[in-house]
């Protein structure tokens, strides 16, 4: 809250500033719509285009699809003088700057509005964007133990959330520092700020530049608000955790001359233990009868890394193990090694069961402020500005650090043999290591717009956004004191041994922009359909990227933990250019062409082209074709190398043992991972092509067939892609081909060392797909029923087996379903209204393994088994208004308790597409007052 105070301060002088500029007069407030209708408001009239039939048909397809209309009604109106029919204000719609009048056009853009996020029980923009079809494999979600922990993503089509470019307001949202720089965090922006979300379905990068590649979100937030309202709204689950707060306060105040609009929003919500989920607890058990526990397969949440010794004979267990087990909370005694670490196994560990302490879902404390105003200097022109700040405090646990105890002396307690050992310690004297992560994100724009003449309407504009990462990681273990107690004889286990043994991390990530843009629209020129259209504009960034790591941790003398600074800095230059052309009144063909700059790997150019037809006013028949590109980020162009403990399934070890490749199990590699400044730009194509009736009273659908091609993919040739290589007998060729990745073995088969990943270009991605949309409004004597259905299905979901080998669908295998599908069921009479929302998520595999075949490498395929059945899950939303004392809620989120996907040993498969599972049924209760 003090930091709610003192944004609060800080705002007070802009808000004054803000008044004076809505008018010196006395400013009223009204909830008098009609009034307010009537206030002075810049239009975009454009005339002699026969419009009167293309409103006609706006309003039919915004009736139809209740999903848009109420951004519909909200963003377009009729001019003042109602007798002045022909005269329609032009709206901007996602994925063109030529302002139209229609709201379906070339490109398939889903309206989904704030209240109907609401009504389907979503409280944040993450939330809401999680649960929409087209986020088709699932996106991140606030992770323990991640370096990303307080991040949400989206991820259009299961691309890659680096593919998926947000915008607010139609500018970029600069991206997350802790995901270097490449995607936005969801997190940082207020849902109670927000009016509606678009999302466009279709290739942008003509219009919108770099990771516009499966999509756009735009997300745009409330004007022009009159009144105030105070929401409030207490969630919790029937599983331990995850208990959600919602708070938000909003308010605004409008003159002739312009408006001023204040949100304040706060969430929490709590973090997921792993000993609280049955899944995600410890456990070791024999359950193939031999007598022995195998860390490797026959254990949950239980590491190596207990009092484990590396010794002349392989690995043993610490001689002080069973005294361990039964006097330590954690340790679990003696297991056996089986082919956890590569090679051959047999020998002996000492676990150490993290999961009885580690958080899986972090929690979070958010605090955001938007404070937006425009002001009519002329009736032609008008100032607008905008601030919005943010917080986002995340607390998330892990067990006490895991870390090497190199040079472990002959004469130690733990080290049978007479020489010097490398020890797998769990450090437990120290403490649970706590990872604290500080968000703050500063976003600030204001601009000019206005018409000139009849025919031309401009912008500009100047965007900043300062993101800030701080990340403070408590009871790490420091080599120093490990050393400066083993050189003085200082007893480990005494006060002053752990003292020495503490360290505290410290990790500030930061990512500048600096944003120029303007923009001209005109018409020129005439076809029988009316005036062409066009729209020319420039945009100027400046990026600057900066990740430092604390001393001690960037010289390799923390353990548990690793990182290393990077900087850098680029600027970027584009010019586009739209044309819109009317060849008659039911036929429309449009281009696009955008040329970017960039400072550090060259320049890149891309083109779109649009059609839209209507045969008649209730069909439109619409194709699109548009190229694309994704910039590297800064961060992997420049990061410095980095450590990781790496999850991969080693078939070569599996192999030498006699274990088939369905039964081999994965495992963690410790991994080096390194930027690559020689990246270059990824390049797609997109084609869209689609239809929408609406003949039908009440009813409309929409159908689309997409198709999706990525090529020059930056991709990490991962741990997996260099195993998966070797299994094939081409790892000496890849790592020849792109010299400082690494995998090497010892005689035995084990991994030696660490092994050397790194990002390049040459990967191949595809996406082939359906988007299917319902909607039909059904009005009774006894109330008002809405019903709709959004369908994304996914035909092909193609990539590389390996870096650069050859391609497979992966379709259908875990965490990768071929269509995500989700039904609505409104129902309104009088004050009370009820929402039903179910989502659907298609049947996969619950596990997969590499089907060698022939052993010819261009012939491995992944191959699934055990079919998990379709995923359901139901929202119920009531809510019931009265007209002096606000309105109420009762609702409950995943309503029938549906748990998690599990592959066939009991594991926990996906923590992103199950997401609601893992949380369990929320009961939730709220109210909201508006005057």
């Amino acid at each position: 809250m003090f930091f709610v105070v003192f944004l609060l301060i800080k705002l007070w002088k802009f808000i004054l500033i803000c008044l004076l500029f809505v008018g010196r007069s006395a400013v009223a407030v009204t909830n008098n719509k009609q009034a307010y209708a009537k206030k002075s408001h810049i239009m975009w009239p454009r005339e002699n285009q026969m419009l009167n039939n293309k409103v006609s048909k706006a309003v039919r397809l915004a009736i139809a699809f209740s999903a848009a209309s109420t951004a519909a009604f909200s963003a377009s109106s009729v001019a003042a003088d109602e007798n002045e029919v022909e005269k329609v204000e032009r709206i901007e719609v996602t994925g063109s700057r030529i302002k139209r009048t229609d709201l379906e056009g070339a490109s398939p853009v889903e309206v989904i509005t704030t209240a109907q996020f609401e009504e389907q029980g979503r409280i944040s923009v993450a939330d809401a964007l999680r649960s929409v079809t087209s986020n088709s494999f699932g996106s991140f979600v606030p992770s323990s133990g991640s370096s990303a922990q307080s991040q949400s993503t989206v991820s259009l089509l299961g691309a890659g959330s680096d593919r998926t470019l947000v915008l607010v307001d139609g500018k970029r949202v600069a991206g997350s520092p802790s995901l270097g720089g490449s995607a936005a965090n969801l997190s940082s922006i207020p849902m109670a700020a927000v009016e509606r979300i678009e999302i466009l379905k279709d290739g942008a990068s003509a219009i919108y530049g770099s990771d516009a590649i499966a999509g756009v979100i735009n997300i745009i937030l409330k004007k022009d608000f009159e009144g105030a309202s105070f929401d409030v709204q207490f969630g919790r689950p029937s599983n331990e955790g995850a208990d959600t707060k919602q708070m938000s306060v909003s308010f605004g105040v409008s003159s002739e001359k312009g408006n001023i609009t204040f949100v304040y929003d706060h969430q929490e919500q709590g973090a997921i233990f792993d000993k609280d989920r049955e899944y995600t607890a410890a456990s070791w058990e024999d359950t193939n009868g031999d007598g022995l526990v195998s860390i490797y397969d026959e254990t949950v949440g239980v590491s190596y890394y207990g009092a484990t010794i590396l010794g002349p004979d392989g690995f043993v267990a610490s001689a002080k193990c069973d005294e361990l087990a039964s006097s330590v909370p954690g340790f679990v005694g003696v297991l056996d090694q089986g082919s956890l670490l590569g090679g051959v196994g047999g020998g002996e560990v000492c676990g150490y069961a993290y999961a009885n302490v580690s958080a899986n879902m972090a929690s979070t404390n958010k605090d955001s402020i938007m404070v937006s105003s425009n002001y009519n200097i002329t009736d032609d022109i008008e100032l607008y500005a905008r601030a919005m700040l943010s917080r986002n405090d995340s607390f998330g646990r892990y067990a006490p650090p895991a870390a090497k105890w190199n040079n472990m002396a002959a004469g130690n307690e733990h080290n049978p043999y007479d020489e010097e050992v490398t020890g797998y310690f769990r450090w437990y004297g120290i403490g649970n290591r706590d990872g604290l992560v500080t968000d703050y994100q500063q976003d600030y724009m204001i601009g000019l717009k206005g018409i000139a003449g009849d025919s031309i309407d401009w912008e500009f504009a100047y965007h900043k956004a300062k993101l800030d990462y701080r990340s403070v990681g408590r009871y790490y273990l420091s080599y120093s004191g490990l050393a400066y107690n083993e050189k003085y004889g200082i007893d480990l286990g005494s006060e002053e041994g752990i003292n020495n043994l503490r360290s505290t991390t410290y990790t500030e990530n930061q990512n500048e922009m600096d944003h120029y843009f303007f923009g001209v629209g005109f018409a020129l020129g005439e076809l029988a359909g009316g005036e062409i259209q066009h729209y020319f504009g420039g945009e100027y960034f400046d990026q600057q990227f900066d990740s430092q790591y604390d001393a001690q941790s960037e010289a390799g003398l923390i353990g548990g933990s690793a990182g290393n600074s990077a900087m850098g800095e680029r600027d970027t230059t584009a010019f586009f250019y739209e044309i819109s052309m009317p060849f008659t009144d039911n036929l429309i063909v449009s281009a696009a062409l955008r040329r970017d700059d960039y400072s550090d790997f060259g320049s890149v150019t891309n083109p779109s082209v649009k059609l839209e037809y209507r045969p008649t006013d209730d069909i439109l028949l619409r194709a699109s074709y548009s190229e694309g590109f994704r910039a590297p980020s800064l961060d992997e162009l420049l990061a410095a190398t980095s450590f990781s403990a790496t999850s991969a399934t080693d078939y070569v070890a599996c192999e030498a043992q006699g274990i088939s490749a369905s039964e081999c199990k994965s495992r963690q590699f410790d991994n080096l991972i390194q930027s690559n400044d020689e990246l270059g730009p990824e390049e797609s194509e997109y084609i869209n092509a689609g239809i929408v009736y609406s003949g039908i009273e009440n009813f409309a659908v929409k159908l689309d067939y997409f198709s999706l091609e990525v090529e020059n993919v930056i991709s990490s040739i991962t741990v997996q892609s260099l195993i998966n290589a070797e299994v094939g007998g081409q790892l000496d060729d890849l790592m020849a081909k792109y010299p400082g990745v690494k995998l090497e073995r010892d005689e035995n088969g084990a991994v030696l060392g660490d092994v050397i990943t790194r990002s390049e270009n040459g990967a191949y991605m595809s996406r082939k797909g359906l988007d299917l949309n319902l909607e039909y409004k059904l009005e009774t004597g006894f109330g008002d029923f809405t019903f709709g259905n959004t369908t994304t299905y996914l035909l092909e979901s193609a990539g590389d087996v390996y870096f650069s080998g050859p391609s497979q669908d992966f379709i259908g295998m875990p965490g990768t379903p071929d269509w995500r599908s989700q039904f609505n069921i409104n129902y309104s009479m009088d004050n009370l209204s009820v929402a039903w929302t179910t989502d659907l998520i298609s049947s996969v595999y619950e596990d997969q393994y590499l089907d060698l075949g022939d052993g010819n490498p261009e012939n491995f395929r992944y191959k699934g088994e055990n079919h998990d059945p379709t995923y359901v899950t139901h929202n119920i939303n009531i809510k019931y208004y009265t007209e002096s004392f606000g309105t109420f809620t009762l609702g409950a989120r995943n309503l029938f308790d549906k748990g998690v996907v599990k592959d066939d040993d009991g594991f926990w498969n996906d923590d992103t597409l199950y997401y609601a599972g893992h949380i369990g049924r929320e009961v939730f209760a709220g109210y909201s007052i508006s005057f």
